[in-house]
């Protein structure tokens, strides 16, 4: 069943195209009428001499031109404000529809954005081009047909040709592309393969060896891309040709015409030399867009699915509440994902109040990470549900519950933007104060200063952000205005031992004004920062006894989980 959003979508679209399809119409006939006020001239003027007529003639020229040119930016900008709308209101509604129930949410979101950017492409790329040419097809050959049936069958059988040429070439081309990028990608494997052994490449004598590898694959796939750009330029040689062929061929008919019948045909003639080629045009280039016409067709169904079924579902009844002081509450929660053995969350409980500060360790793959997107609403469970301050997280409108919440991530991705509207979470005009108070919070002021333009530094900008910086502008952000509750993955993964203190010192002064702290984290160090040490094992969370005795015994030590070693860059300050 078809959605009532694509459907609507769909309809505009068609809007657009029959628009852009008398647009092109229009143009198509603008180089037959220049040819015609040329021929006009030379009838008229030259034997004449009249100048009135010559600028007649010539005004006529000018302003045919000038609306062919016109023609073509509108129907151009016609397409692009399309594009514009139908993006909008996809990702408005895909990315709600793809996430609310999705068991992986960003993956879904990631899908949805993959599909939206194929539909996209779809429309305002050489696919929709060639398409809109394709419609004007059949007015062409009628224009054709009224010189004489001869013409537009002669069109016909060039755009036949023009066509298998072009499936053949793409064909072609697509086996090479394919064999040299194999090649390549096998390279670029080893070469990754050897520099994270390069100790023992060195050691062992294998440089040489491996180096001759990919001097191999190299040429193989240097070799595989000469025949893909040999491929195309023959092609392209051949198209060319061909549109010389069937030019020729325009003026035979027509003098094949003129012999059988005894009739002029002059206009005719001229008809078939510029409209034969217009007829070839879409189907000499359809070979190579074959894939993208798939793949944006297939995205469009897969778009058109997700919504259906998010207008099927019934609404989510939510709404703003209360939440004066933050205490989470986890009630039985159990995560089975499709296709999994085993729950990876098994009738998880946990109460976090106001001031407490819980530390989640357990081995890699556990589900650490889940369990807090399972806190943020950011997950679903099979069974089970997450309470904070007494009211349903799943019930809670997203936005309001996001002013309750502070969250980092295991990777620190930051927006676009300047590192000021980083920390305050994009909004449009950053309350400074509060931004700095966020920053000091986190232990990144200094940083921050150091930066070229301190607050106003732009993200992907000039100034390259180590992963260090960036984590500690999302501990900023995860901190920024006023959340009780406070969820940290992996809070010092990039951040060495001075930054490590500065979290855990965050994570004091967080605790200290009365906010619920919940972190995972491989540091011993930073787990001392804990009230209570929690473990997830074979998908339940326990407590692993008095946290003191825990850290300080070795045998507990060791029970715990240890992070692998890794070469630590100085954090920038």
């Amino acid at each position: 069943m078809a959605s009532a959003a694509m459907a609507g979508l769909s309809a505009e679209l068609a809007r657009t195209a029959r628009a852009s399809a008398l647009l092109g119409l229009a143009g198509a006939f603008g180089p037959f009428a220049l040819v015609m006020l040329t021929v006009q001239f030379y009838s008229l003027v030259v034997p004449t001499g009249s100048l009135s007529t010559a600028v007649g003639l010539g005004a006529g020229f000018a302003l045919v031109a000038v609306a062919v040119v016109a023609l073509t930016l509108i129907r151009e900008r016609l397409l692009l404000a399309s594009a514009e709308r139908l993006v909008r209101r996809l990702t408005a509604r895909a990315l709600p529809a793809a996430t609310a129930r999705a068991a992986v949410p960003a993956a879904a979101a990631d899908q949805a954005l993959r599909d939206i950017d194929a539909v996209r492409r779809g429309v305002v790329g050489p696919l929709s081009a060639i398409a809109l040419d394709a419609v004007l097809v059949p007015a062409v050959l009628i224009l054709l047909a009224i010189f004489h049936w001869a013409f537009a069958l002669f069109a016909v059988a060039a755009a036949v040709v023009a066509l298998l040429l072009g499936l053949s070439a793409e064909r072609a081309t697509r086996e090479a592309l394919v064999e040299a990028n194999d090649a390549s990608a096998r390279g670029a494997r080893l070469v990754a393969d050897a520099a994270r052994a390069a100790e023992a490449v060195e050691a062992m004598g294998m440089l040489p060896a491996l180096v001759g590898r990919w001097a191999r694959m190299l040429a193989r796939g240097a070799g595989g891309l000469r025949r893909a750009q040999g491929t195309a330029r023959m092609a392209q040689a051949a198209t060319a040709t061909l549109f010389g062929v069937a030019q020729g061929g325009a003026v035979a008919v027509g003098v094949l015409v003129i012999i059988e019948s005894g009739s002029s045909v002059g206009y005719g003639i001229l008809a078939g030399l510029l409209l034969t080629a217009r007829v070839m045009e879409p189907f000499s280039r359809i070979g190579s867009q074959f894939e993208d016409a798939a793949a944006a067709r297939a995205a469009w169904r897969r778009l058109d699915r997700l919504l259906a079924a998010d207008e099927a579902a019934p609404a989510p009844a939510t709404r703003a509440f209360p939440c004066p002081e933050g205490r989470l509450v986890v009630e039985h929660i159990t995560l089975v994902f499709p296709g999994a053995a085993r729950p990876l969350l098994r009738d998880v409980n946990l109460v976090v109040g106001p001031g407490d500060v819980v530390g989640l360790a357990g081995p890699p793959g556990c589900g650490k990470s889940t369990l807090l997107r399972v806190l943020l609403g950011l997950q679903g469970s099979n069974a089970g549900e997450v309470f904070l301050d007494g009211h349903a997280t799943a019930q809670w409108d997203r936005t309001d519950l996001a002013r309750h919440i502070g969250y980092l991530p295991q990777e620190p991705v930051l927006a676009e933007g300047t590192v000021a509207e980083a920390i305050a979470r994009l909004e449009d005009a950053p309350d400074m104060e509060a931004v700095m108070e966020a920053a000091r919070l986190a232990g990144a002021l200094r940083m921050v200063a150091g930066l070229p333009q301190g607050f106003s530094t732009r993200i992907g900008g000039r100034a390259v952000l180590s992963m260090g910086q960036r984590q500690r502008i999302a501990l900023a952000r995860a901190v920024y205005g006023t959340p009780r509750l406070v969820l940290l993955d992996e809070p010092a993964a990039f951040l060495d031992a001075e930054g490590e203190v500065a979290v855990a010192a965050m994570i004091a002064a967080l605790a200290a004004a009365g906010k619920a702290v919940v972190f995972t984290s491989h540091r011993e160090g930073l787990l001392r920062a804990a009230g209570r040490v929690m473990t997830l094992r074979d998908g339940a969370l326990a407590e692993v006894g008095e946290r003191r005795r825990l850290l300080a015994a070795p045998a507990a030590r060791r029970a715990l989980p240890q992070p692998p070693r890794r070469i630590a860059a100085p954090e920038a300050t």
